[in-house]
């Protein structure tokens, strides 16, 4: 099966320039993030394992990653979408999105419980990037942009394509 692609620069705007559809193209770049990191052979428990992808504070990016997680894969492992209620839930995964709901003492205890594990760390808070989080959108130009902590990512054993970062602002 070769491998999709789900293009997030399908942002559309509105007369006001405000984005529409933010929480499908972020659920698009969660995907795509999936696609462009590679994690260490031990963040999986075995070759048959999914790749799992955890939400707290954003249920509005959710269905958008279930509907691309029902026909998508990456890394040839089926996608599995896991939406946190509390820090408490937190589980191992890949991708950890913290979105902007999530309250302060829930990302602290998130950040905390994940520690060292290879788990890419996603956020939409300003500084989230350079507070203990890899990766943190923020909107630039009506447009919906990332920046990534390179630093933060090879700590974790996470290796980021050049690809990826050519398309990022890199924060200390």
């Amino acid at each position: 099966m070769p491998a999709r692609s789900v293009s997030p620069v399908a942002a559309q705007t509105s007369d006001w320039g405000v984005i529409s559809r933010e929480y499908a193209i972020k659920a698009a770049y969660l995907y795509n993030f999936g696609r462009y990191v590679t994690w260490p052979p031990e963040a999986f428990p075995s070759t048959a394992a999914p790749f799992v992808i955890s939400l707290i504070g954003q249920d509005r990016t959710a269905p958008y990653l279930e509907k691309i997680a029902r026909d998508g894969e990456i890394a040839g492992r089926s996608i599995v979408v896991q939406r946190l209620g509390t820090a408490e839930d937190f589980r191992p995964c890949h991708i950890l999105f913290i979105g902007r709901h999530a309250t302060a003492e829930q990302r602290l205890e998130i950040l905390r419980r994940v520690g060292n594990l290879p788990v890419l760390v996603v956020g939409e808070t300003p500084g989230f990037a350079q507070q203990d989080g890899i990766v943190n959108f923020y909107i630039a130009g009506n447009k919906i942009r990332f920046e990534i902590n390179h630093e933060a990512a090879k700590q974790k054993g996470l290796r980021i394509s050049a690809k990826l970062l050519a398309l990022s602002k890199i924060v200390p």
